[in-house]
Order: structure tokens, then sequence, then C-alpha cells
């Protein structure tokens, strides 16, 4: 997988979701994937579903990047998590 995509959308609730890895709060677009934070991320089909045994939703754009050592450029959170 070049792009981060859920393993199941018609699955997946967009709206407002809090990050199971850091406690953010942030909008998931799961219904509008060209818009999602997640889109931009890569991460190995490896590291992928070491994610998705452990995490049952999506994660924050931060989490995602960091994870992938990436920037955390265009970050958008509605609240800072505090776990």
């Amino acid at each position: 997988m070049s792009d981060l995509t859920p393993p199941d959308p018609s699955a997946l609730q967009a709206g407002p979701k809090t990050c199971a890895r850091c406690g953010a709060t942030f909008v998931c677009k799961v219904d509008d994937l060209p818009h999602c934070q997640c889109v931009g991320v890569n991460l190995s089909p490896d590291l992928l579903g070491k994610l998705e045994e452990v995490y049952h939703d999506c994660l924050c754009s931060r989490c995602l990047k960091e994870i992938a050592g990436k920037a955390r450029e265009g970050d958008v959170v509605v609240t800072e998590g505090t776990l």
C-alpha cells in the first residue's frame, strides 16, 4: 500500500473521533478520502498490519506521521490528547 487506506471504509464512521494512541480529538473524513488527513501518510504493509491489530479505528494524522517518521506539517486536531 502506498497510502494509508482503511481496510474497510464502509465499517468506519466519518466525523469527530478520539485518537486511541494519543487521545487527541480530530475529524475523520473516511467519507471524503481525498481530503482526509491520513491519505498522504505512507506506511509499509507490515506496519499497517501491526497497527490494525492494536487499533480498531482511525488514528490522528500526527500519530500516523510520527509512526511513519514524517514531518508533522498540516496536522489538524480539535483538542490535544492527554494519554
